[in-house]
């Protein structure tokens, strides 16, 4: 087990876990390449940035300023979706832009931010939902591990 202070780095394990994986398999399936050794490599590459990305940026802060400039009670319904909304959105827009960076780099010149604009919606959408649906069980998981004091 870990200790309690590590809880944001295994919740952050778990969350980044749930939400690459989804959106691997989304992306894959779309383009027709869904296939185990593809799974892999992009999920190696995905759930590094996912963690590194998760890990440098304060998200639960950045979630909570969104939920207090609309004014909403942090513990309620609305904070839970406000929040994980901006989280899940700016995790989307810095990965999707470094990982298609990455994969064509210059080559698109200046349809690049076409391309890769299309791609975002379903790609947040899938993100959003899984984040959604999972958020509980990481922090369910990450309380479960560090024990601790």
């Amino acid at each position: 087990m870990c200790n309690k202070k590590d809880f944001p780095v295994v919740m952050n394990v778990f969350l980044a876990f749930f939400i690459t994986l989804s959106v691997t398999i989304f992306n894959l399936a779309v383009n027709n390449d869904l296939n185990t050794p593809a799974l892999v490599v992009s999920m190696i590459h995905g759930f590094c940035l996912n963690m590194t990305l998760e890990t440098i940026i304060d998200l639960p802060a950045f979630g909570n300023f969104f939920v207090k400039t609309f004014h909403l009670k942090m513990e309620g319904p609305g904070a839970y979706f406000v929040r994980i909304f901006f989280i899940v959105l700016l995790l989307v827009l810095l990965m999707s832009s470094i990982l298609m960076f990455c994969e064509v780099g210059f080559l698109l010149g200046a349809g690049f931010f076409g391309f890769w604009i299309t791609k975002v919606p379903a790609i947040f959408l899938v993100a959003y939902v899984t984040a959604l649906m999972f958020f509980p069980v990481c922090i369910k998981s990450a309380q479960a591990l560090c024990t601790r004091d």
